[in-house]
């Protein structure tokens, strides 16, 4: 393919010129003569201009500023979602927040990113609309992704499914109970969904499967949601699996409150293995999904799209592992 100095030498000018004119620069000061002089050059020498790579990266989240600002998961995967987008010389546009009453979106707009992050549970519905607009898409942390879409996520009913295993292994007669909230699945109107969370129904499997009783407490996602639950509960189990660490954390405070010890009279396990759970009394004990690695593999991936590397959709499934800490013993 010609070059632009092959152009400016058939045409007699010099390389900035050809720039400026294949370019359109409107500063440029040349007769029309000479512009459609190397314009015709250019053509007869079957030039091609080279598309610039679109560098720019969008996320579309589900979470709200206030929850991404409480949510220590939310701020954990921003914050690893920026800082490799930092590494790799990628730049962040404006966020899109999805959300109930909002204003309605121009979704089309979204064209003009290089790239897509979609976080959180948006409907297949939702997800295959934006992909029409943009296939240069990564969603993140939602294994509900139509296989011809990137996903980045972990599989919480397999890992929760393992987790129960290996407890009943080491201590065989406890009673296990679950506090999570529901799956919240959004459209692009901001409209909520409820359904079953993989974790809570890994664990109604479970039972049914070991001719166990299930004791679940279907409450919310926050701190104040485990602590309030447990105060209430009317017979105590002796292990509360937590669907996330601020439910775990709220459930050890409402134990504390009531002179109960941890773990001697109730074993407290949580989801996320977030900062924060070293520096609890005593330490949370948690199911470590890996939030770094979620925004290092989107990220990847999404400049893969941009850079064109690959057409096929990939599917990342991170690997989950359990910290052990002070609130869960293994010990008999």
């Amino acid at each position: 393919m010609a070059s632009i100095r092959d152009i400016a030498k058939a045409a007699e000018v010099s390389p900035g010129t050809v720039s400026r004119i294949l370019n359109e620069d409107p500063t440029l000061s040349v007769s029309d003569k000479t512009r459609q002089r190397v314009l015709k050059v250019a053509e007869e020498m079957s030039y091609q201009k080279s598309a610039r790579m679109n560098r720019q990266v969008q996320i579309i989240t589900y979470a709200p500023r206030r929850r991404e600002m409480a949510d220590p998961f939310h701020r954990e995967l921003r914050l690893a979602i920026e800082t490799e987008i930092k590494r790799l010389n990628l730049t962040l546009k404006k966020t899109i927040r999805v959300e109930p009453g909002m204003k309605k979106q121009d979704w089309s707009e979204v064209k003009k990113a290089g790239a897509l992050l979609v976080i959180g549970n948006f409907s297949k519905t939702a997800l295959e609309t934006i992909f029409q607009y943009n296939p240069n898409m990564v969603v993140i942390n939602n294994p509900e992704v139509p296989d011809f879409i990137d996903a980045v996520y972990s599989d919480l009913e397999k890992t929760t499914h393992k987790l129960l295993d290996r407890i009943i292994q080491k201590h065989h007669k406890v009673k296990i109970a679950y506090f999570g909230g529901m799956r919240e699945e959004m459209n692009l109107d901001g409209d909520i969904t409820y359904s079953n969370d993989a974790r809570y129904h890994a664990y109604l499997r479970w039972c049914k499967t070991q001719d166990k009783t299930p004791d679940a407490h279907l409450i919310g996602w926050t701190r104040e949601d485990g602590e309030q639950e447990i105060e209430s509960a009317s017979q105590l189990p002796d292990i509360v699996i937590a669907g996330n660490d601020m439910v775990a954390i709220g459930v050890i405070q409402g134990l504390q409150k009531n002179g109960k010890r941890i773990p001697e009279d109730v074993s407290v396990i949580g989801f996320n293995d977030l900062d924060v759970n070293q520096y609890v009394t005593p330490s949370l004990t948690s199911v470590q999904i890996d939030i770094e690695q979620f925004g290092k593999s989107a990220v990847a991936m999404a400049e893969d799209r941009i850079k064109k590397v690959r057409s096929n959709a990939l599917h990342t499934i991170v690997q989950t592992q359990l910290i052990l800490r002070q609130s869960y013993s293994e010990k008999e």
